[in-house]
């Protein structure tokens, strides 16, 4: 065998190099993956404390960097067709009834972590109203998407998740029920690209 590994020395230690080498590779791509990770932003939309109207309406930062939420883009489909409105700003309330100045929003920052009560599915459907000036009718609409636009701590790049949900009524009482079993995280770069297109368009009405 030692005669062997004498005659073969070069193949032996191209052999471990090339072995060495892809443990290299391999490590690599194992910091890297891990680096994206932490990265990347998770942003949960979800309801809790109901079924109904009165649901309360939850934002979390599943992410490891905090996220600084700029917009909620509250999308409403009924018998009228597709309204799109903003509803970060708590308009269904007045400001003299807020507890302070920062309380008129939900724009900020979002920790890793935490979460934030936006208000019931009532309050945001009310806040569509006051912003949109119409007159929309409960029993006409069918289903309703939450965006969370936001900006990442790692990336000055938009980030955004969002998450629909359906009103179904039986016996002049509504019910909620969530499209999909949790938010969908917009990554792409079509979807960024979009949702700074709606931002954008806000800024300039």
């Amino acid at each position: 065998m030692w005669d062997w590994l004498a005659q073969n020395s070069s193949l032996v230690q191209a052999s471990v190099g090339g072995i060495t080498a892809l443990v290299w590779i391999v490590y690599l791509q194992i910091l890297v993956i891990g680096f994206r990770r932490q990265r990347r932003t998770e942003i949960l939309i979800h309801l809790g404390g109901s079924q109904g109207l009165d649901a309360r309406t939850f934002i979390s930062n599943l992410g490891f960097e905090p996220i600084y939420i700029l917009e909620i883009i509250l999308t409403i489909w009924s018998s009228d067709g597709e309204r799109e409105t903003f509803i970060a700003d708590r308009t269904e309330i007045a400001k003299e009834d807020l507890s302070s100045p920062s309380a008129t929003t939900f724009q900020g920052p979002l920790k890793s972590g935490k979460l934030v009560d936006i208000g019931s599915i009532e309050d945001l459907l009310q806040r569509a109203r006051q912003n949109t000036a119409e007159e929309i009718q409960l029993e006409e609409i069918s289903r309703v998407e939450l965006k969370v636009a936001a900006i990442s701590a790692a990336s000055t790049a938009i980030v955004a998740a969002k998450r629909q949900f359906y009103l179904e009524f039986e016996n002049d009482e509504c019910r909620i029920r969530p499209k999909t079993l949790y938010a969908t995280q917009i990554r792409s770069w079509w979807g960024r690209q979009h949702t700074k297109r709606q931002l954008q368009a806000h800024l300039k009405h």
